[in-house]
C-alpha cells in the first residue's frame, strides 16, 4: 500500500502550483513557433507567404508535439514525485523536468532551424534587398508606458521599509526563515539589523529588475516589418505597451511579498500563512502573461495574421543571429533588440555595454546569493 506524507492543505497547494511550473513551460515552448512572426521560423527569415508552405508546417507541428510530449511525461514523473516522496523527490523532479523542457527543447530548436536553413535554400528564399524602415514624423502606433510608472514599485518598497523598521522591536530574536515541504519550519535566523532588513532588500531587488526591463523595453528595436511598416509598428506598438502594462503591473503586485515576509518575520503571520497572499499573486502572473502572450504573440504577430501577405523578404538578418537567439550585431546601434525564438526582447551583444550590463547583473545576482548565504 502507498503511504502518502501528511502535509498541510496550504503547502499541498502550493506545490500543486509549483507543479504547474512544468506543464506552463513546456506548453509555451511548443507553441512559440506559433507565436512568432510570419517572416521568421525557428529563428530562420522566410517570406511571410511561406509560412503557409507545407513543410513549414510539418516542422512546426513536429517540434510542438515532441515537445508537448516530452511535457505530458514529466508532468506525470513530477506528480507522482509529489504524491510518492515529496519530502526528497519533488523539488529533484521539478528542477531536473524544467532543465529537460529548456535545454532540450533548446537543443531541438537547433535541429530544427538547421532543417529550415536547408529548407529555405532548396526552395530559393531570398532577400532582394537589404530594406529598412523609419518613422521621422510622429509613430503611428500605441507606446509602451512612460517610465514614470515605475514610481508605483515605491509603494512596496516604502511599505516594506516601514514594517520592517517599526517592527525591528517586535521581532523575536530567531527569526523562522524556511519551512520544509511539510509546512514546518526548517531553519532560523538570528534578529539583527541585516536580518531583519532582507525583505526590503527583496523587494529593492526585484523592482530595480522590474524597472530595468522596463527601461530596455522602451529603448528597444522596433520590431517593424518594411514589407508594411505601418500595420506593423502598430502592432509592434501595441504588444510593446501591452508588455510593459503587465510588467508594471504584476511587478508592483508581486512587490508586495515583501511586506508580507516582514510581517512573518514579526510574527504576525506564520510562514505557512504567508503563502495563501502568494499563491494568489503567482496564480494571477501565470494566467495574466499567458493570456498576453497568446493574443499578441512576438512583436504583435498575431495581430497581424489576417492581414496580406508580402510574396518577397525585404530584408534577411540571420547571418547576425547566433544559434538562432544570440544577436551579434556591431553595426547595429541598437542594444535591445525583439526575441527572433521566444517572446520579450535580448541585447546586442555585439555592443560592448551589453556585456557591461551582463557583467553587472551577475555581480549584482552573486552579491545577493552570497548576503542571503550570510544571513
Amino acid at each position: 500500500m502507498i503511504t502518502v506524507p501528511a502535509t498541510e492543505p496550504t503547502m499541498l497547494a502550493l506545490l500543486g502550483i509549483v507543479l504547474l511550473f512544468v506543464p506552463i513551460t513546456g506548453a509555451l515552448m511548443a507553441a512559440t513557433p506559433y507565436l512568432m512572426p510570419k517572416r521568421e521560423c525557428f529563428a530562420v527569415t522566410i517570406p511571410d507567404a511561406a509560412s503557409s508552405c507545407p513543410e513549414v508546417k510539418s516542422l512546426k507541428r513536429s517540434y510542438s508535439i515532441v515537445v508537448s510530449t516530452a511535457t505530458l511525461v514529466l508532468t506525470v514523473l513530477c506528480g507522482a514525485s509529489l504524491l510518492l516522496d515529496q519530502e526528497r523527490a519533488f523539488l529533484p523532479a521539478l528542477v531536473v523536468s524544467v532543465l529537460i523542457l529548456c535545454i532540450g527543447g533548446y537543443g531541438l530548436m537547433l535541429h530544427f532551424r538547421q532543417r529550415m536553413f536547408a529548407l529555405k535554400r532548396e526552395k530559393g528564399w531570398r532577400a532582394q534587398s537589404a530594406k529598412r524602415v523609419g518613422f521621422v514624423a510622429e509613430e503611428p502606433a500605441p507606446k509602451p508606458l512612460s517610465q514614470k510608472w515605475d514610481l508605483l514599485f515605491l509603494v512596496p518598497i516604502v511599505v516594506t521599509g516601514l514594517i520592517c523598521l517599526v517592527g525591528y522591536p517586535l521581532m523575536p530574536e530567531r527569526i523562522a526563515s524556511n519551512i520544509n515541504l511539510s509546512g514546518q519550519v526548517s531553519h532560523w535566523i538570528d534578529k539583527s539589523p541585516l536580518s531583519a532588513a532582507f525583505p526590503f532588500l527583496v523587494v529593492v531587488f526585484l523592482d530595480g529588475c522590474f524597472a530595468f526591463s522596463h527601461w530596455s523595453i522602451l529603448r528597444s528595436k522596433k520590431g517593424v516589418d518594411a514589407a508594411r511598416p505601418a500595420a506593423s509598428a502598430w502592432a509592434y506598438g501595441a504588444f510593446a505597451r501591452a508588455q510593459s502594462i503587465l510588467l508594471v503591473g504584476l511587478g508592483t503586485m508581486l512587490s508586495f511579498m515583501g511586506p508580507i515576509m516582514a510581517l512573518s518575520f514579526m510574527g504576525v503571520i506564520s510562514m505557512l500563512q504567508a503563502l495563501l497572499p502568494v499563491l494568489i499573486m503567482i496564480g494571477i502572473t501565470l494566467v495574466a502573461a499567458g493570456a498576453v502572450t497568446v493574443i499578441y504573440g512576438q512583436n504583435g504577430a498575431r495581430l497581424l495574421r489576417r492581414m496580406e501577405e508580402p510574396a518577397v523578404m525585404p530584408v534577411d538578418d540571420d547571418r547576425y543571429w547566433k544559434l538562432g537567439i544570440f544577436y551579434w550585431n556591431s553595426s547595429d546601434a541598437s542594444l535591445f533588440v525583439p526575441e527572433r525564438f521566444g517572446v520579450g526582447w535580448t541585447m546586442n551583444l555585439g555592443r560592448p555595454a551589453a556585456w557591461a550590463i551582463i557583467a553587472g547583473f551577475v555581480a549584482v545576482i552573486v552579491a545577493f546569493i552570497a548576503l542571503s548565504i550570510c544571513m
